[in-house]
């Protein structure tokens, strides 16, 4: 009786044994049949060379370039060949970076991955979103945005102040928001450089400094100039300015019947209000400059201009001039360092 009770253990342990192999088995199948509609669809290997971008980092020290990491997935069939990296910006804008350490093209083998430093100068689109886009050999590959470190290199005034002098203007530049340091190394008017102590100066984030410029602008008055601030770590700002007037230099009257002397009016119109001292007036023709007698200018030089005007009468004998059509350009200047122009056709 024993034997037999033992046997029947047996089989019920037997048959619990297959019926749970049958359960995985039927599983397994069923899982096979299931996934075998998608597989082709969902799982298959690519059939040509594949790159993904990895990573993108650009660095608020530095915007002259960043750095981009591809990697070839080791499921790519074949070596993938990396030919151009391109930067998309919001302005709509297609940016070829075409210098890149190592250089393109370049292989990348199944399985392996390259750290690319691509020189392209984002210092204008700091804090905007960025998309990065890589080409093979076959004129397709991945994109990926990223949004650059915010660096905030402004110009938040240019004073161009004839109270103070002729001979020079101040620029305050600010870096509100930015994320470190900036390095600044130059500062242009009109695209030349202008003598500026000191530099190169160390401008901390979020700090303002108010740099004073050694540069005679008289010759500015009433034009816009253009004062752009550089930075050792590639960003720039500009600002357009319109230089103040301080002289106006017009009505320039040749007398046909009294070729002795000519007249012009001189205007003072410096803002704020200064005074001139009018120290001196030129007559430029044909390439010869003549410098008028102050004593016998009326009235007699220097002559202090409040803010208004005056007419001179100024001796020079232009009959030499007359009838041949020439043009005079006669220059004012003052003891503050001013001066103006103005043409006038000696009739």
């Amino acid at each position: 009786m024993r034997l037999i009770h033992d046997v029947k253990g047996v089989s019920k342990l037997i048959l619990i044994l297959l019926l749970l192999i049958s359960f995985i088995v039927g599983a397994l199948l069923s899982y096979i049949w299931t996934m075998g509609g998608y597989a082709p669809s969902e799982f298959h290997l690519p059939s040509h060379a594949n790159v993904t971008i990895e990573n993108v980092e650009f660095y608020a020290e530095n915007a002259t370039f960043f750095n981009v990491t591809l990697l070839s997935p080791s499921y790519s069939p074949s070596t993938v060949n990396i030919e151009q990296i391109m930067v998309s910006t919001d302005d709509g804008l297609f940016h070829d970076a075409t210098d890149t350490l190592p250089s393109l093209p370049c292989e990348l083998a199944p399985g392996d991955s390259q750290t690319f430093k691509v020189y392209w100068n984002w210092g204008n689109y700091a804090g905007q979103t960025v998309k990065v886009i890589v080409f093979d050999a076959d004129g397709s590959g991945p994109a990926l945005k990223k949004i650059t470190p915010s660096m905030n290199l402004t110009i938040a005034s240019v004073n161009f102040d004839p109270s103070v002098s002729a001979t020079n203007f101040t620029v305050t530049v600010q870096s509100t928001g930015s994320q470190t340091f900036m390095n600044i190394t130059r500062i242009t008017l009109n695209g030349e450089d202008v003598d500026v102590s000191p530099l190169p100066y160390t401008l901390d984030a979020n700090d303002s400094e108010t740099f004073t410029l050694n540069w005679e602008w008289s010759d500015l008055q009433g034009e816009d100039a253009i004062v752009s601030v550089e930075t050792l770590q590639g960003f720039t700002t500009h600002q357009s300015q319109t230089v103040p007037e301080v002289l106006k230099v017009s009505n320039i009257v040749f007398n046909a019947t009294d070729t002795s002397s000519f007249n012009l009016t001189v205007q003072n119109v410096a803002t704020p209000q200064i005074s001139l001292d009018i120290s001196e007036i030129e007559v430029e023709v044909q390439g010869e400059t003549v410098i008028i007698e102050n004593a016998n200018v009326v009235p007699p030089l220097p002559y202090l201009l409040e803010s208004d005007s005056e007419v001179f009468v100024c001796p020079w004998n232009w009959i030499n001039y007359k009838e041949q059509g020439v043009t005079a350009v006669v220059t004012v200047i003052t003891q503050q360092g001013f001066s103006r122009s103005a043409e006038a056709l000696i009739p």
